[in-house]
């Protein structure tokens, strides 16, 4: 039996994705939504629901900008498309409050945020970054299925660990559209499949009056949008894990998609779709 090599590609046999996080349910993500929107990509916000409404200010620059997080009853109508995820219920260091508190925080933000949603939350960011083993199974427990931190790669690779996912870049990395176009352009000969994750939050822009950055970022991965799935993180995460899920019989030659994804997969340079719940024959 001659061995053969499949390769996960993304839906219609595109072989590059692009998600974006950003944090803290400020207000200026009204306008960055309304961004999003323009140009047709889904973002991923992630909140923690007990800061919900809280007025901030903060003086940047020699200027007062408002930091006020978003009302709690927005969080469904202005999302509507996105997708919701947790962020610690106030923004609190898990790894460093007690499990007691940490368990509290990830669980009752949770359940107010699938109480705003309408549907189960199961993806998360790390506030501040800070993880440690014990808060990574306390998600777990409680039914998050990816993390985000905050350190980036400056790649394109496909997460190992959906709990310790990295991000690609920054928005205020300096090598931003650098790396945008790095990730149309390079093919490279084995056309490998891509993934672009960019993060941040969206007050940076607020405090930068650098709105032009994410304008020029999706105006530019946009015009590319026939080679690109624009995705949520946990529409990657499922994805991903289906793709991995699938079952293979021992000659090869049938594959099962037991997931409720419709997957894509490349062998030797000819793309297979397999439906949810379909098995692939490559024999017929």
């Amino acid at each position: 039996m001659r061995p053969r090599i499949d390769v996960m590609v993304f839906p219609e046999g595109k072989r590059k994705a692009l998600t974006l996080s950003y944090d803290d349910g400020v207000i200026q993500d009204r306008k960055l939504v309304s961004i999003l929107n323009k140009y047709g990509v889904k973002g991923t916000f992630n909140i923690g629901s007990g800061l919900l409404g809280d007025k901030n200010e903060a003086k940047v620059h020699g200027k007062t900008i408002d930091i006020s997080k978003i009302e709690p009853e927005e969080v469904n109508t202005l999302y509507k498309g996105h997708e919701v995820a947790g962020h610690g219920l106030y923004h609190s260091s898990l790894a460093g409050i007690g499990s007691p508190s940490a368990v509290y925080e990830i669980i009752e933000d949770k359940r107010k945020l699938e109480e705003l949603t309408g549907y189960c939350v199961r993806g998360f960011a790390y506030p501040f970054g800070w993880y440690n083993g014990k808060v990574i199974e306390m998600l777990k427990q409680a039914g998050y299925e990816y993390a985000r931190v905050v350190e980036t790669t400056g790649k394109f690779d496909i997460p190992s660990d959906f709990m310790e996912w990295r991000a690609t870049a920054h928005h205020a990395d300096a090598r931003l559209m650098e790396l945008a176009e790095e990730f149309i352009n390079d093919e490279g000969f084995f056309k490998r499949t891509k993934l672009f994750y960019l993060w941040g939050h969206s007050y940076e822009f607020d405090f930068e009056d650098n709105w032009n950055v994410i304008e020029g970022f999706l105006d530019y991965v946009t015009q590319h949008r026939d080679k690109i799935w624009f995705a949520t993180n946990i529409e990657i995460c499922d994805y991903i894990n289906a793709y991995r899920n699938l079952k293979y019989s021992v000659d090869g030659k049938m594959i099962l998609n037991q997931s409720a994804c419709t997957i894509w997969i490349d062998i030797y340079n000819q793309v297979y779709e397999i439906g949810a719940g379909e098995t692939l024959n490559l024999s017929l």
